[in-house]
């Protein structure tokens, strides 16, 4: 399914389930346009048998499914040792954690023949996924009572459920790495969830 060259709004909103005998889930859901609904999960709880990996994926009855494994940080998946599949096809994922200049500090994603570029415009701005002509733009968005915020979203050009599969699905890793301010904001907490973990 392709969009028109129009711009395409949508909201994703947070959500988080806790039944007995599971394990709890949380995540980010909402409608796409004509893609219909879309739900990306993970398990908020670190667990021991993941090996220190955690596990967000995405599914939806027009998307395919898309799953992003990474080294836990922060309670998420990072983009270190992180893997990615559409559709059960997996992409290559390139990223330079030691990159000084902005510019550098993307995430490049090859999939088949298609080239990706993955960006953040910096803490609490937009996260920007970009191939070709076709852009998705996701932004936080209204505050959800007491304390969650939605996610506001604008894709822009041909775009396909790929392309917003891929974007969604980015929004419940933890990509401070992105940006050097991230970085250096994001590091004591994720030493803290560290030793959070292991005391789990």
């Amino acid at each position: 399914m392709e969009s028109s060259d129009e711009s395409l709004r949508f909201e994703l909103l947070p959500y988080s389930t806790r039944l007995r005998n599971e394990l709890p889930t949380a995540g980010l859901k909402g409608d796409v346009g004509c893609f219909g609904s879309v739900v990306v999960e993970r398990c908020p709880l670190y667990q021991p048998l993941g090996k220190g990996m955690d596990t967000a994926r995405l599914s939806g009855p027009a998307f395919p499914e898309t799953v992003f494994r990474g080294k836990r940080r922060s309670g998420r998946p990072s983009l270190f040792r992180a893997e990615l599949s559409v559709g059960e096809r997996p992409a290559e994922l390139r990223f330079n954690a030691r990159a000084l200049r902005k510019t550098a500090r993307v995430l490049r994603i090859a999939y088949g023949s298609r080239e990706y570029v993955y960006s953040s415009r910096g803490l609490g701005k937009a996260n920007v996924l970009e191939r070709g002509d076709v852009r998705v733009s996701i932004e936080l968005g209204r505050q959800i009572p007491p304390a969650a915020l939605a996610r506001a979203g604008t894709a822009i050009g041909a775009v396909d459920s790929v392309d917003l599969a891929m974007a969604i699905v980015l929004e419940e890793v933890d990509t401070d790495v992105l940006t050097l301010g991230g970085t250096a904001m994001s590091s004591p907490f994720a030493l803290l969830q560290r030793f959070s973990d292991r005391a789990e």
